[in-house]
């Protein structure tokens, strides 16, 4: 098969979610199909990340933006308001993109096109070939999580019209491809509404259970981590809200705990918070698996959020005890009190974390428990086949 692959960024370096789940879908797919790959350039690593993929047999096309994304400017919100879009996605919104889009399509014999998130698949009138959005969340339940968690009415404002711009873009824009893929059932059951249902794939997110695997030759005696791209609200909001009503609990039961802030770019509140007690905040780190190794428990305090967390995935499958909200650990079918705690209260979070600490036998039983499942259920072979099968079939019937 030959396969056009629309993303809005180069997914390389592995920095966040996003990335991680594009990149390793494209490795499983490039191993059966001949893929191309359209994205825009915005960071200053991205010709790294073009050879890495060009490593994997992907051949891609990096339209230029000198070299960063424009911030939101008055005449993107305009736009954005006629054209009744998403600010998110008005910023992708670029001729050269589109004009590149179209050249490939001239120019070669693709099969099928892929559209990675709602930035994409504002392009779908380009082209009726076989088409594919994929959804790695619902961003109108960010919108919505986002609109209930402040009190300011400029940004309740704010986030309401986004909510309601992305409701807008699920109800009219998702029905128009010949299928629509979710990370979880619980975001399927919201395009469910819109799409045949027979149009709609859950395709999981996951990891590599070869690359990640149980260490704990250097695990520290009492370190929680959590992992993020600290430029992002929900993290900046889970990590503060930890800090601030979790971690207090647990450091008057358990001596000299650290908490590890591991992400890039992190905003003033995430930096001042390396003032507290026990806080450490690395910035970008070029590899993540010596902190998943560190730590003695994993933690994932989010209240805002869609989709599932790649980082829980990573966490599982390296044996790390897991401590999460009800948002945190969101369409994953992982066992409360088996293969994770799940905990929504400061005071239940923070007593399931000081019990984990202070019960080795329990931390690692937990553990186990969850690598098992992510290798029965999570592996990327076996999620990358699941696509490759619809990519088989959309062609073969359209």
């Amino acid at each position: 098969m030959k396969i056009l692959f629309l993303s809005p960024t180069v997914p390389f370096p592995l920095t966040d979610g996003g990335r991680i789940r594009v990149f390793n879908l494209l490795k499983q797919i490039a191993a059966k199909s001949d893929v191309t790959l359209l994205a825009l350039e915005t960071q200053s690593t991205d010709a790294e990340g073009v050879a890495e993929l060009q490593q994997l047999g992907v051949q891609v096309h990096l339209v230029p933006n000198a070299p960063m994304l424009p911030r939101v400017s008055f005449s993107t919100l305009v736009n954005a308001f006629l054209k009744q879009q998403p600010i998110t996605v008005a910023r992708y919104d670029l001729p050269a993109y589109r004009q590149k889009f179209r050249e490939l399509i001239a120019s070669e014999n693709f099969d099928l096109v892929h559209y990675e998130m709602f930035h994409t698949a504002q392009f779908r009138t380009e082209t009726d070939l076989p088409s594919v959005l994929s959804q790695q969340n619902v961003d109108s339940a960010i919108w919505r999580r986002l609109c209930g968690e402040t009190t300011h009415p400029f940004y309740k404002f704010a986030y309401w019209t986004q909510q309601l711009a992305f409701q807008r873009y699920e109800r009219v824009l998702s029905p128009r491809f010949d299928a629509v893929t979710c990370t979880s059932d619980i975001d399927a059951d919201v395009f469910q509404r819109y799409c045949a249902a027979d149009t709609l794939e859950i395709i999981p997110n996951g990891v590599d259970v070869t690359h990640y695997q149980p260490d704990f030759t250097s695990e520290a005696p009492a370190h929680l981590i959590y992992i993020g791209s600290m430029d992002w609200y929900p993290n900046e909001d889970a990590v503060a809200f930890f800090v601030d009503e979790v971690l207090p609990s647990i450091q008057d039961k358990v001596r000299d705990v650290q908490f590890s802030i591991v992400g890039g770019n992190p905003s003033a509140r995430v930096q001042k918070l390396a003032e507290r007690e026990g806080v450490v905040v690395t910035g970008r780190v070029p590899e993540i698996k010596p902190y998943f190794a560190e730590a003695t428990v994993f933690v994932v305090p989010l209240r805002i959020g869609s989709g599932t967390r790649l980082k829980i995935l990573e966490a599982l499958a390296m044996g790390k005890a897991i401590v999460s909200t009800t948002v945190g650990a969101e369409g994953l079918a992982l066992k409360d009190g088996e293969e994770i705690f799940i905990a929504d209260e400061p005071a239940i979070f923070a007593g399931a974390v000081t019990r984990l600490l202070t019960d080795a036998s329990l931390r690692r039983r937990i553990g186990e428990n969850g690598r098992a499942r992510v290798e029965q259920d999570y592996d990327w072979r076996s999620i990358g086949e699941k696509l490759h099968t619809l990519y088989e079939f959309l062609i073969k019937t359209n």
